[in-house]
C-alpha cells in the first residue's frame, strides 16, 4: 500500500513493532484517522480550521504521534513525506524530504516555510506551494486529495516528483490541523515528450496541479475539453498545433477541438478580451499550472 494511503487511512500503528502506540499500551482509537476513507463510507461533515497557537493538548499529542510515524518510516525507507500547518509552515518531514530541499535531515525542515529552504528550486516555487495548500483547504472537503507535479533542480538533482496532498484531520474535535504531503518520482522524459513547448515558454521548472475542472474569473467554468484546449493555448500552441496534440493526447476528439476553441474565443470576446490577448489572460489565470486530469494521468503513467 502506498505510504500516502496508509497515512490517509490512519494506519499509523503498522510502523510500530507492537502495533500499539508507544507508552500507551493500547491503540489510539480517536486520533488515527486523518481523513475520511471515502466519501461513501463517511459523509462530509463540518470541520474547523485550527491555527497552531490554538492547538489543544489533544491536537499536540496527535501531531506528535503523526510525526513519530514519519520518523519511523523515514528511518527504514526513502519515503518523501511530511506535513504543514494551515499557514503552510512545516512541522514534520522525512529525512529524504529534508535532503532534496538542501537540509541534512527532516528535523531541520521543522518550522520553515518553503521559501526558507536552501534549495533554490524549492524556494523559487514557494508561492505556488502555498496557493496549492490553500486551494485544498478552501475546497471544504475533508476527504479531498490533490496531486501536484513538481519539476525543478532539487539539491539531489533535476527530478520530476508527484506530490499527493490531503488534509491533516483530527476526528475527535472535527478539526483540520494542516496539510500532509507524500511524494514519489515520475518520468521526466514523459512530460517533456508530451509537452515540449512548456520549457520554451516557462523555463526549466514547474509546479503543476492536477485539476478536474477549471474556472476562470470573468469567463466561467470550462468543460473538460475546453480545459484541455485552454491548457494547450496557455502553452503557446496555435489551432493546428492544438489539433495535432489532441490527436495524440486524447484520440477521437479532433472533430470537437475546433468547436471547443471557438467556444473559448467567444467567451473571451464576451468578457471583452480580444483574441490577441487570449493567451495572456490564460497565463494570468495560471491555466498552465492547472493540468487537466486526462493529461496529468498520461504524464504520471502507471505507478509501480
Amino acid at each position: 500500500m502506498p505510504f500516502a494511503d496508509i497515512l490517509r487511512r490512519g494506519h499509523f500503528a503498522r510502523f510500530h513493532r507492537s502495533g500499539f502506540w508507544p507508552n500507551t499500551g493500547c491503540r489510539d482509537k480517536g486520533a488515527v484517522m486523518l481523513s475520511a476513507r471515502t466519501t461513501t463510507e463517511i459523509p462530509p461533515m463540518p470541520y474547523s480550521l485550527v491555527e497552531p497557537e490554538h492547538f489543544t493538548h489533544e491536537h499536540r499529542s496527535f501531531i506528535e504521534r503523526f510525526a513519530r510515524t514519519i520518523e519511523v518510516a523515514s528511518s527504514s525507507s526513502g519515503v518523501i513525506a511530511g506535513a504543514k500547518d494551515i499557514r503552510s509552515r512545516h512541522f514534520t518531514a522525512s529525512d529524504s524530504y529534508g535532503r532534496i530541499v538542501g537540509l541534512p535531515c527532516g528535523k531541520d525542515v521543522i518550522g520553515r516555510m518553503d521559501r526558507d529552504m536552501p534549495c533554490e528550486g524549492t524556494a523559487a516555487f514557494a508561492d505556488c506551494y502555498v496557493r496549492e495548500d490553500q486551494r485544498l483547504i478552501e475546497r471544504g472537503d475533508v476527504a479531498a486529495l490533490t496531486s501536484v507535479l513538481n519539476i525543478h533542480r532539487y539539491d539531489t538533482g533535476l527530478s520530476a516528483l508527484i506530490f499527493d496532498k490531503f488534509l491533516l484531520k483530527h476526528r475527535p474535535s472535527k478539526s483540520v490541523l494542516g496539510v500532509v504531503y507524500c511524494a514519489y518520482e515520475t518520468n521526466l522524459a514523459r512530460f517533456t515528450a508530451l509537452f515540449p513547448e512548456y520549457w520554451s515558454q516557462f523555463g526549466c521548472g514547474c509546479s503543476i496541479e492536477r485539476v478536474d475542472s477549471e474556472v476562470i474569473d470573468g469567463i466561467g467554468r470550462l468543460s473538460g475539453l475546453e480545459h484541455e484546449v485552454a491548457f494547450l493555448l496557455a502553452l503557446g500552441c496555435d489551432a493546428d498545433a492544438i489539433t495535432c496534440s489532441m490527436r495524440r493526447l486524447v484520440p477521437d476528439t479532433e472533430s470537437s477541438v475546433r468547436k471547443a476553441l471557438r467556444s473559448i474565443v467567444d467567451r473571451m470576446a464576451t468578457a471583452g478580451i480580444p483574441v490577441a490577448n487570449m493567451r495572456d489572460r490564460l497565463v494570468d489565470a495560471r491555466v498552465h499550472q492547472h493540468m487537466p486530469t486526462t493529461f496529468f494521468d498520461k504524464v504520471v503513467g502507471p505507478r509501480t
